[in-house]
């Protein structure tokens, strides 16, 4: 059993670089990445490190790394421990030791901005990075409620801004600004792709753009249907688009899709704010194919998570069956500080856009501590 191999691949880093969730079956006792563009690149200044080469094996703390990069000027060889961004068994069940709850958590937060992107003070950021999924409780923001948002930038233990990107921002601010309150991290989507998501904002245009409060993970030729709750206060949001089965007619990133629905007549769309309380949320769920339009875009059929394709997905024309994503493996982390560096260290997800990176998971007869 000792050194058995598990499992052994490679993915290429996406323009985002955001923790990356790799497959392994049987749970891994230990694992080893290259960042194979990195090791043939000489060292750099200490803030930002270029991590080339990890290693984890079961026992160590949950998102912790043995980290390898090289020195300035003479391209030696150093090794470092960082405690987070590094590797985190993953188990959608939550039962694997050492993986991480499906729900973290409470973590005080003390503010938030009335912002279509707001910003959440928080003494702790541990465990948040790019693309990291939280959910809000808040004293004052209840319209954010239990809505789960990807996070589009941190600063270390002092706030993070809520929504993928910039495109992806509510349509309309909270109404007010947050006041105490906590969030949870959310390491768990729904096991079962397709997934209804969140819709934070959808333009009024011939060919609109419909913004996600978290990664949608859809392909062209996608068809969906979307849900848009009239307000209490009986403002409209776009309710003609209510009940409305649409195409994705193309991808624009992670959290923007098009659809082939002419809104340009529509009313403006609105995200439920605190004066519009109580209201459900706009949700799009998907519902089938377009098969004439996925036929032209079958290149393009491929569900992403990541930059990586959805786990057990079907591609082209089947890329909408219903499938159990279900799966053990690993989460590649994007760095953190080291302990004897105490700057930044770039992480097994890699370090920048197109980083051809290689990993290897085995099993072992004692995995660890």
């Amino acid at each position: 059993m000792d050194g058995t191999i598990l499992s052994q691949g490679s993915f290429i880093v996406p323009a985002t670089i955001v923790n990356q969730l790799v497959a392994i079956p049987s749970n891994a006792d230990w694992m080893r990445v290259w960042n194979y563009t990195q090791t043939g690149a000489a060292g750099v200044a200490a803030a930002g490190t270029v991590g080339y080469d990890f290693f984890w094996q079961r026992g160590m703390p949950a998102g912790s790394a043995v980290a390898s990069y090289k020195t300035v000027t003479t391209n030696n060889r150093v090794d470092d421990l960082i405690l987070t961004g590094g590797f985190t068994l993953y188990d959608p069940s939550g039962q694997a030791t050492g993986s991480l709850p499906l729900i973290g958590n409470a973590v005080a937060t003390t503010a938030s901005t009335n912002a279509t992107r707001p910003v959440v003070s928080t003494a702790s950021t541990a465990g948040i990075s790019v693309g990291t999924v939280v959910r809000l409780n808040s004293t004052a923001q209840t319209d954010v409620n239990g809505v789960d948002f990807a996070v589009g930038a941190v600063t270390a233990n002092t706030n993070f801004t809520l929504c993928g990107n910039a495109g992806s921002a509510l349509a309309t601010a909270p109404g007010a600004v947050g006041g105490a309150g906590f969030y949870r991290i959310v390491n768990v989507d729904p096991m079962f792709y397709p997934r209804r998501r969140f819709v934070t904002n959808v333009s009024a245009a011939a060919a609109p753009t419909v913004s996600t409060s978290v990664a949608h993970n859809y392909a062209p030729g996608q068809l969906v249907r979307f849900s848009i709750p009239k307000m209490a206060t009986g403002a409209a949001g776009m309710t003609q688009l209510d009940g409305l089965t649409a195409t994705i007619a193309s991808i624009t990133d992670a959290y923007n899709f098009v659809i082939n629905v002419d809104t340009s007549a529509f009313s403006a769309f609105i995200w439920p704010t605190i004066a519009q309380q109580p209201s459900s949320f706009p949700i799009v769920v998907p519902v089938g194919e377009d098969m004439a339009n996925a036929l032209v875009n079958l290149n393009a059929q491929v569900p992403l998570s990541g930059g990586l394709k959805v786990n057990a997905s079907q591609t082209g024309y089947l890329s909408d069956s219903t499938v159990n994503t279900g799966f053990l493996g690993m989460q590649l982390g994007t760095g953190a500080s080291g302990v004897v560096l105490t700057t930044n260290i770039t992480g097994p997800a890699g370090t920048t856009a197109a980083d051809v990176v290689y990993w290897i998971a085995g099993k072992s007869s004692f995995g660890g501590l």
